[in-house]
């Protein structure tokens, strides 16, 4: 084992969603912009309106680059469309196929010189006046065929680091042409742009570009733009430093054209010029990273304080806390533990490190726990909460320690099992006051029992001699007292009952019976015979035989007849119903009684507790009946609830399994689950009945 503070956590590191936000609203900036600024360089080209092509530095844009953008926009727009529709692939597919075939041509046309006729096609379809259509640039004609490739594998989760190697090479030929073209003329008096004649245009440049970008952008959680998207700290440098390192010494360049045009400096100044603000913007640039990172690791120390502080108050609240609480990772074969926990394990408190230690884990029985039966094992496997359960763990002292185990899993962030805590509630104290209390009850009765049956044999006598004398008066007296006696023996043997049956230490001798005739047999003994007639028994559909302990289920049944009959009107009828659902055997008993209040059915199956109102009868007893209903019920595997509302009367069930004794019975519904066959909307489902009722004298 490790002490709990040297528990470690892996960070993950996710995409910033404003960033990927970002990304996505570039990446339809550019399939939206480079289209727009293709066709409308073709109008401008088919109506000869020079407005619609303008171009810088006598270098304007051909019509078949014009035509590759809007193919290459439009696939890379098919890329982004959220809802897919019929033929979308296919459409991107073939779009960036033209973009790439379009460069491909014009580049093999450049290095071997054999024309495919591309510009014969566009003045066939633009007109006459376009038959001196200046040729693509070879920087055009490259970043073309890149992205055309590179849109083709856009959806490769593959190919990923193949396809941003594209877009890069592509946007290092735009960037080149871009600098060209704004830089040339600075550096020598009257020389041309880069590659003279044959270099981009400003508006294929900045499309191009655009391009590229929106590209690398269309999936912000892949490659490149996963490093500046993400949240971490390269990603916030990142987002500060490539956007200056990209557009800075284009923007500079723009801005000492737009001077030397102007001629508010000369030749001579723009060298200077341009090496004097590379440096101040390189060192502004550095400046600014130094205040990010300084930002950043201002609020690194204020997380790590907060961390700390808060490690420390859950350190404290473990370290004092009454009760044990292990951590378990998956992978690893150690646990971490608090004090109180070491204390039950048996170690040394703040133990070391100790690998393959799982301490002895018994069952209440006494029986070994195998590996993949114990809770925290269960949790890491199922990643559901496990318990409370009851188990032994044998320190190495050889002492036996009960304990309630509960473990629950801890999930990360992609849903995987973290780790498990375990807590350990010693319940040493509530086993010696469950025996207390049974010794208790037990001393009790026992000193009880024997003077009452002194009592009840001397009334007897007392009560023949006074009718051989004749005397009517006093042989009533006797009368009172033999039934106070009955009534309080009666009470001393529920609390016997239901101090046994709590203990679990009562064996329950089960065997097959035909329910329908137990039903019938019950009611025929415990039902008066006078009002026997009042009693309805429904049996719908043939049903299995049931493994129960005879008599002490006839006590759950007396029992309800019982309260059915001094809860219900004279003459009402009750009626008891059984059935086979779900794979367990369902007896109700329904009478047309008061019916019981929202907190009366929530508590009714509770020790001692009686009903506010019982009705017109006085009901007398300790209200243990139905608690000890509850009690056998469920040692049999089945449940028993009420369903009643005020005015309605009330619908008392148990249910039973079918399956032998060895078997492993089906789990039983919820608590608060309705029993389909009985009650309507308006009925309150609870787990326990009335306790106020008491059951016949005779059963008691």
């Amino acid at each position: 084992m490790r002490s709990w503070g040297d528990a470690t956590m892996n960070a993950y590191w996710r995409p910033q969603r404003r960033s990927a936000a970002m990304a996505r609203g570039m990446s339809w900036l550019a399939a939206l912009g480079a289209p727009l600024v293709g066709i409308l360089y073709l109008l401008g080209w088919a109506l000869d309106m020079e407005m619609l092509r303008p171009g810088v530095a006598g270098i304007p844009m051909t019509p078949v680059t014009g035509i590759a953008m809007v193919f290459g926009g439009t696939a890379l727009g098919l890329r982004l469309v959220a809802r897919p529709f019929r033929h979308r692939e296919p459409l991107a597919i073939a779009c960036a196929l033209v973009a790439m075939v379009i460069g491909a041509l014009n580049l093999l046309r450049e290095v071997t010189g054999w024309d495919a006729g591309l510009e014969r096609l566009v003045i066939h379809l633009l007109g006459e006046h376009t038959s001196s259509l200046p040729r693509p640039s070879p920087l055009t004609a490259t970043c073309t065929m890149l992205l055309g490739l590179a849109l083709l594998l856009l959806n490769n989760l593959r190919l990923v680091r193949l396809r941003d190697t594209l877009v890069v090479l592509s946007l290092v030929s735009s960037t080149l042409g871009l600098n060209g073209l704004l830089m040339g003329p600075l550096l020598i008096v009257g020389t041309l742009p880069f590659l003279a004649e044959r270099s981009m245009g400003l508006p294929t440049a900045l499309t191009m570009t655009l391009l590229g970008v929106g590209t690398l952008c269309a999936r912000p959680e892949q490659g490149l733009v996963s490093r500046i998207t993400r949240d971490s700290l390269g990603g916030f440098v990142a987002r500060r430093l490539v956007p200056m390192a990209l557009l800075g010494p284009s923007l500079l360049g723009m801005v000492l054209m737009v001077l030397r045009d102007t001629e508010a400096i000369n030749m001579e100044a723009k060298l200077p010029i341009f090496a004097t603000l590379v440096s101040v913007g390189g060192a502004a640039l550095v400046l600014l990273s130094a205040r990010a990172l300084d930002a950043i690791e201002a609020r690194r120390l204020q997380a790590s304080l907060e961390l700390e502080a808060s490690e420390a108050r859950y350190r404290g609240l473990l370290n004092h806390t009454p009760v044990g609480i292990l951590f378990a990772e998956p992978g690893k074969d150690t646990l971490v533990a608090n004090p109180v926990a070491e204390a039950m394990l048996g170690s040394t408190p703040h133990g070391t490190e100790q690998t393959g230690y799982h301490p002895p884990l018994l069952t209440a029985e006494g029986h070994l726990v195998r590996t993949e039966d114990r809770p925290i094992v269960r949790a890491m496997t199922t990643g559901r909460l496990v318990g409370p359960e009851e188990y032994l763990i044998e320190q190495p002292h050889g002492r036996r320690l009960p304990v309630l185990v509960t473990a629950a899993p801890v999930h990360g962030f992609n849903g995987s099992v973290r780790g498990v805590v375990c807590t350990l509630q010693d319940v040493t104290t509530r086993h010696e006051l469950d025996q207390l209390r049974e010794e208790y009850v037990s001393l009790i009765s026992h000193d009880l029992r024997n003077p009452l049956h002194t009592i009840g044999l001397r009334v007897g006598l007392l009560r023949r001699a006074l009718r051989e004398r004749k005397l009517e008066q006093e042989e009533t007296m006797t009368e009172s007292i033999q039934r106070s006696v009955t009534w309080m023996s009666a009470m001393i043997e529920e609390l016997l009952e239901g101090s046994r049956l709590e203990s679990q230490r009562e064996t329950l001798r089960r065997e097959p019976r035909d329910l329908v005739r137990f039903l019938d047999d019950v009611m025929e003994r415990d039902v008066p015979p006078d009002a026997r007639e009042r009693f309805h028994l429904e049996v719908q559909g043939a049903l299995p035989p049931v493994w129960v302990d005879a008599a002490r289920l006839e006590r759950v049944v007396a029992n309800l007849l019982s309260n059915a009959a001094k809860y219900s009107p004279d003459g009402g009828p009750i009626t008891v119903r059984a059935q086979l659902q779900k794979g367990q055997v369902v007896v109700s008993v329904k009478d047309q009684g008061p019916g019981l209040t929202e907190e009366d059915a929530a508590h009714v199956f509770d020790k001692y507790y009686r009903t506010r109102k019982g009705g017109t009868v006085d009901v007398k007893g300790l209200g243990l009946g139905l608690y000890i209903c509850r009690l056998i019920i469920e040692a049999h595997g089945g449940r028993i609830w009420v369903e009643s509302a005020p005015g309605q009367g009330s619908t008392f069930s148990f249910s039973l399994p079918v399956e032998p004794p060895g078997e492993p019975p089906p789990p039983p519904r919820a608590p608060d689950d309705r029993d389909p066959a009985a009650g309507d909307g308006s009925a309150l489902s609870a787990s326990p009945s009335r306790a106020g009722a008491s059951p016949l004298p005779s059963r008691s």
